[in-house]
Protein backbone atom coordinates (compact mmCIF):
# COMPACT_ATOMS: atom_id res chain seq x y z
CA UNK A 1 0.00 0.00 0.00
CA UNK A 2 2.88 2.37 0.81
CA UNK A 3 4.36 1.76 -2.60
CA UNK A 4 1.08 2.58 -4.32
CA UNK A 5 0.89 5.84 -2.33
CA UNK A 6 4.42 6.77 -3.47
CA UNK A 7 3.65 6.01 -7.11
CA UNK A 8 0.45 8.08 -7.03
CA UNK A 9 2.22 10.98 -5.27
CA UNK A 10 4.96 11.10 -7.95
CA UNK A 11 2.72 10.40 -10.93
CA UNK A 12 2.22 13.99 -12.07
CA UNK A 13 5.54 15.39 -10.79
CA UNK A 14 8.26 16.52 -13.25
CA UNK A 15 11.29 14.33 -13.82
CA UNK A 16 14.11 14.61 -11.28
CA UNK A 17 16.69 13.10 -13.60
CA UNK A 18 19.17 15.60 -15.05
CA UNK A 19 19.18 16.15 -18.77
CA UNK A 20 22.58 15.85 -20.53
CA UNK A 21 22.78 19.64 -20.95
CA UNK A 22 21.83 20.19 -17.28
CA UNK A 23 25.23 19.30 -15.78
CA UNK A 24 26.16 20.18 -12.19
CA UNK A 25 28.44 23.21 -11.74
CA UNK A 26 32.15 22.49 -11.97
CA UNK A 27 34.18 23.41 -8.84
CA UNK A 28 36.81 26.14 -9.32
CA UNK A 29 39.57 23.76 -8.24
CA UNK A 30 38.71 21.33 -11.05
CA UNK A 31 41.74 21.15 -13.34
CA UNK A 32 39.80 19.57 -16.14
CA UNK A 33 39.69 16.50 -18.27
CA UNK A 34 42.62 15.42 -20.35
CA UNK A 35 42.61 16.14 -24.10
CA UNK A 36 45.28 14.69 -26.38
CA UNK A 37 46.26 16.16 -29.77
CA UNK A 38 47.79 13.33 -31.81
CA UNK A 39 49.03 15.83 -34.42
CA UNK A 40 51.40 17.38 -31.91
CA UNK A 41 52.44 14.20 -30.08
CA UNK A 42 55.93 12.83 -30.75
CA UNK A 43 55.39 9.70 -28.63
CA UNK A 44 58.39 10.67 -26.50
CA UNK A 45 56.82 8.98 -23.47
CA UNK A 46 57.32 11.88 -21.06
CA UNK A 47 53.63 11.90 -20.07
CA UNK A 48 53.69 8.19 -19.28
CA UNK A 49 56.94 8.61 -17.31
CA UNK A 50 55.58 11.39 -15.05
CA UNK A 51 52.16 9.76 -14.56
CA UNK A 52 52.41 8.23 -11.08
CA UNK A 53 49.13 6.23 -11.22
CA UNK A 54 50.08 4.90 -14.69
CA UNK A 55 46.96 6.25 -16.39
CA UNK A 56 48.91 6.90 -19.61
CA UNK A 57 50.65 4.24 -21.63
CA UNK A 58 51.93 3.62 -25.15
CA UNK A 59 51.80 0.60 -27.42
CA UNK A 60 53.57 0.27 -30.72
CA UNK A 61 52.94 -1.64 -33.90
CA UNK A 62 56.51 -1.77 -35.27
CA UNK A 63 56.90 0.16 -38.51
CA UNK A 64 53.24 1.27 -38.61
CA UNK A 65 52.04 3.30 -35.63
CA UNK A 66 52.30 4.22 -31.97
CA UNK A 67 49.14 4.30 -29.87
CA UNK A 68 48.71 6.61 -26.89
CA UNK A 69 46.30 5.28 -24.21
CA UNK A 70 44.68 7.10 -21.30
CA UNK A 71 42.47 5.51 -18.63
CA UNK A 72 40.50 8.12 -16.68
CA UNK A 73 39.76 5.61 -13.92
CA UNK A 74 43.42 5.72 -12.84
CA UNK A 75 43.99 9.47 -13.39
CA UNK A 76 44.63 11.61 -10.31
CA UNK A 77 44.21 14.86 -12.33
CA UNK A 78 47.53 16.14 -11.01
CA UNK A 79 48.32 17.88 -14.33
CA UNK A 80 51.95 16.69 -14.54
CA UNK A 81 51.39 15.25 -18.00
CA UNK A 82 50.28 18.65 -19.32
CA UNK A 83 53.12 20.49 -17.57
CA UNK A 84 55.82 18.16 -18.90
CA UNK A 85 54.60 17.61 -22.47
CA UNK A 86 57.34 19.21 -24.64
CA UNK A 87 55.05 19.78 -27.65
CA UNK A 88 51.90 20.75 -25.69
CA UNK A 89 50.00 17.80 -27.12
CA UNK A 90 48.21 17.29 -23.78
CA UNK A 91 45.90 19.88 -22.28
CA UNK A 92 43.38 19.85 -19.47
CA UNK A 93 40.02 21.26 -20.56
CA UNK A 94 37.55 22.51 -17.97
CA UNK A 95 34.62 21.42 -20.10
CA UNK A 96 33.01 18.26 -18.89
CA UNK A 97 34.13 15.50 -21.25
CA UNK A 98 31.64 13.94 -23.57
CA UNK A 99 31.93 10.37 -24.62
CA UNK A 100 35.52 9.16 -24.61
CA UNK A 101 36.71 7.22 -27.61
CA UNK A 102 37.42 3.75 -26.45
CA UNK A 103 37.81 0.46 -28.15
CA UNK A 104 36.93 -1.32 -24.89
CA UNK A 105 33.46 0.26 -24.86
CA UNK A 106 33.50 1.35 -21.22
CA UNK A 107 33.66 5.10 -21.95
CA UNK A 108 36.62 5.61 -19.61
CA UNK A 109 39.52 5.48 -22.05
CA UNK A 110 41.05 7.72 -24.69
CA UNK A 111 43.19 6.40 -27.49
CA UNK A 112 45.14 8.30 -30.14
CA UNK A 113 46.97 6.59 -32.96
CA UNK A 114 50.11 8.30 -34.23
CA UNK A 115 51.15 7.03 -37.66
CA UNK A 116 54.84 6.42 -38.30
CA UNK A 117 56.38 7.92 -41.45
CA UNK A 118 59.49 6.79 -43.32
CA UNK A 119 62.58 8.97 -42.98
CA UNK A 120 63.29 10.87 -46.22
CA UNK A 121 67.00 10.05 -45.88
CA UNK A 122 67.29 6.49 -44.54
CA UNK A 123 63.72 5.16 -44.74
CA UNK A 124 63.46 4.22 -41.03
CA UNK A 125 59.92 4.54 -39.60
CA UNK A 126 59.62 7.33 -37.05
CA UNK A 127 57.13 9.72 -35.47
CA UNK A 128 57.53 13.04 -37.29
CA UNK A 129 57.96 16.18 -35.22
CA UNK A 130 55.06 18.62 -35.41
CA UNK A 131 55.55 21.61 -37.71
CA UNK A 132 55.55 23.98 -34.74
CA UNK A 133 58.54 22.16 -33.23
CA UNK A 134 60.55 22.11 -36.46
CA UNK A 135 60.63 25.87 -36.98
CA UNK A 136 62.73 27.39 -39.74
CA UNK A 137 66.07 25.83 -38.76
CA UNK A 138 65.47 22.79 -40.95
CA UNK A 139 65.10 22.59 -44.73
CA UNK A 140 62.02 20.97 -46.26
CA UNK A 141 64.01 17.79 -46.93
CA UNK A 142 65.44 17.69 -43.40
CA UNK A 143 61.97 18.04 -41.85
CA UNK A 144 61.28 14.46 -42.95
CA UNK A 145 64.38 13.08 -41.25
CA UNK A 146 64.23 10.60 -38.37
CA UNK A 147 65.91 11.65 -35.07
CA UNK A 148 69.19 9.92 -36.01
CA UNK A 149 69.33 11.65 -39.39
CA UNK A 150 68.43 15.02 -37.82
CA UNK A 151 71.29 14.49 -35.36
CA UNK A 152 73.59 13.65 -38.27
CA UNK A 153 72.43 16.74 -40.25
CA UNK A 154 72.95 19.03 -37.25
CA UNK A 155 76.42 17.58 -36.71
CA UNK A 156 77.29 18.05 -40.41
CA UNK A 157 76.16 21.70 -40.25
CA UNK A 158 78.34 22.31 -37.20
CA UNK A 159 81.28 20.54 -38.78
CA UNK A 160 81.01 22.53 -42.01
CA UNK A 161 80.91 25.74 -40.00
CA UNK A 162 84.26 24.98 -38.34
CA UNK A 163 86.09 22.86 -40.93
CA UNK A 164 86.30 24.18 -44.49
CA UNK A 165 85.15 21.69 -47.15
CA UNK A 166 88.55 21.52 -48.95
CA UNK A 167 90.36 20.35 -45.76
CA UNK A 168 87.80 17.71 -44.80
CA UNK A 169 88.85 14.08 -45.30
CA UNK A 170 86.70 11.83 -47.51
CA UNK A 171 85.63 9.79 -44.46
CA UNK A 172 84.29 12.97 -42.86
CA UNK A 173 82.26 13.83 -45.94
CA UNK A 174 78.60 14.35 -45.03
CA UNK A 175 77.53 12.15 -47.94
CA UNK A 176 79.41 9.15 -46.54
CA UNK A 177 79.09 9.67 -42.82
CA UNK A 178 76.00 8.56 -40.94
CA UNK A 179 74.39 6.96 -43.97
CA UNK A 180 73.82 3.55 -42.42
CA UNK A 181 72.35 3.89 -38.93
CA UNK A 182 69.77 1.48 -37.56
Amino acid sequence: MAMLKTVLANLLQPSRTRAPADMPPVPQTYRGALVHDAGRCTACGTCAFVCAPKAISFTQVPGISVSWHFFIGQCSFCGLCEQNCPTHAISLETAVPGVMNNAAGDGLRLESIIALKPCTRCGAAHVPLPESAMGSQWSEEEKGYCPECRRWAASAKLRSAFIPAETATPAASPALEGAGHD
